[in-house]
C-alpha cells in the first residue's frame, strides 16, 4: 500500500518600498528581498534565493542519502551558479550548475560521487524546477591529523 504525504508551505511577500520586499513564514525571522537587478548587490535577491535552495536542498538531500547508505561524508560544499538568459524581453534560467566538494574516508570516494548524483536525482528542489542541472563532484578522503604526543 502507497502512503501519500502532503505538506504545505507557507509564504507571505510584501513591498517595503525602494526596490525591496519582505518574505515572512510563520516561526520564521523576516527576509528582506531586492528586486532583481536593481539593488541585488545589497541583499539577496529572488534569483539568488533559488540558487541558494537548490543548494542547500541538495546537500541536505546528500546527507541523508549517505546516513541511510553508511557512506560517511566528513564535509561537503556545494557552490552552486545559475545560468540566466534573457530573449526577447524575457529571462529564464536555462541552466544550474553544482560544483561539489566532499571529504570522505579513504576508498569511500566513489561511493560518495554516487550519493551526490542520487541527491541531484532525489533532492526535491531539483525535481521541481525544470531546468537542467550540471553536476561536478570531487570526493577525497579526509585529511587525518595525528594528534600530538
Amino acid at each position: 500500500m502507497r502512503v501519500v504525504k502532503l505538506h504545505r508551505y507557507g509564504v507571505r511577500s510584501y513591498a517595503l518600498g525602494d526596490g525591496r520586499l519582505a518574505l515572512e513564514a510563520p516561526g520564521k525571522p523576516r527576509l528582506e528581498i531586492a528586486k532583481p537587478l536593481e539593488i541585488a548587490n545589497e541583499i539577496w535577491g529572488p534569483q539568488e534565493l533559488l540558487t541558494g535552495s537548490l543548494a542547500s536542498c541538495f546537500e541536505l538531500t546528500a546527507l541523508a542519502i549517505a546516513r541511510r547508505s553508511g557512506v560517511p561524508i566528513h564535509a561537503i560544499r556545494t557552490d552552486a551558479t545559475a545560468h540566466v538568459q534573457s530573449k526577447d524581453g524575457s529571462s529564464r534560467f536555462v541552466v544550474f550548475d553544482l560544483d561539489v566538494d566532499i571529504e570522505t574516508d579513504e576508498g569511500c570516494e566513489a561511493a560518495a560521487e554516487s550519493v551526490a548524483s542520487r541527491a541531484r536525482e532525489e533532492s526535491l528542489v531539483a525535481c521541481s524546477i525544470g531546468v537542467p542541472i550540471r553536476l561536478t563532484v570531487e570526493a577525497r578522503a579526509a585529511e587525518r591529523t595525528l594528534a600530538a604526543a
